[in-house]
């Protein structure tokens, strides 16, 4: 299938270089919708002239799809460790409630398993029931979010740094469009002054003198 998201605002000249733009780098279940617009806007902001601020372009947009995936996943690998943040807060506390030996302590880790997850999903009894463990030792939701944090830190960093790096080579190849656009404008303008301040060669100079009668 070819890919016209970008074809149809390609100057004239580019048109049979659309096939660069027609490969979306897309994962199961990313929108090849938002890509396409991505695609198309930067398109249209950038203008790329010839074949290499083609290439140039299209690395642009992948790279600017790559880090919203990543903070996409940064995201989603919060809000998937708050259970295991939650669970292991309130743990203790029912542990220190509950001294029977009889109790396995795995059926003390189902029943907070439980109640972080009704929390989670914003069930009104085990809501209550966790944030009262969790004042047990004085704590507010705000510090699950910070353990969430803590537990995902090394994750977290490793992610920050792959924006970082996607975000700078972004950034590279923008001013490489730039630098190239610079230089062929100052070409051009040398080009120009000196067809302007030529001086007329002795024989351009008999050719423009009339004769005498």
């Amino acid at each position: 299938m070819r890919l016209s998201a970008g074809f149809d605002l390609l100057p004239a000249i580019l048109r049979h270089l659309d096939f660069l733009f027609e490969e979306r780098p897309l994962l199961p279940n990313e929108d090849a919708g938002q890509y396409d617009t991505l695609l198309r806007t930067i398109i249209a902001q950038v203008k790329p002239a010839d074949v290499i601020e083609a290439i140039w372009v299209k690395d642009i947009v992948d790279l600017i799809w790559e880090a919203k995936r990543f903070r996409r996943w940064r995201g989603q690998i919060l809000t998937q460790t708050r259970l295991q943040a939650v669970t292991s807060l309130i743990l203790p506390v029912l542990e220190a409630q509950n001294h029977s030996p009889f109790e396995p302590e795995a059926e003390r880790r189902r029943e907070a398993e439980t109640l972080a997850m009704g929390w989670l999903n914003g069930s009104a009894d085990e809501t209550s029931a966790t944030e009262k463990l969790l004042r047990t030792r004085g704590l507010t939701p705000m510090d699950v979010t910070a353990h969430t944090f803590q537990l995902k830190l090394p994750d977290i960093e490793r992610i920050e740094r792959m924006i970082t790096a996607a975000d700078q080579r972004r950034d590279t190849l923008l001013r490489e469009i730039e630098r190239k656009r610079m230089s062929l404008s100052q070409q051009l303008r040398a080009a120009s002054a000196e067809v302007i301040d030529v001086e007329p060669t002795v024989q351009e100079r008999r050719m423009a003198t009339p004769p005498r009668d």
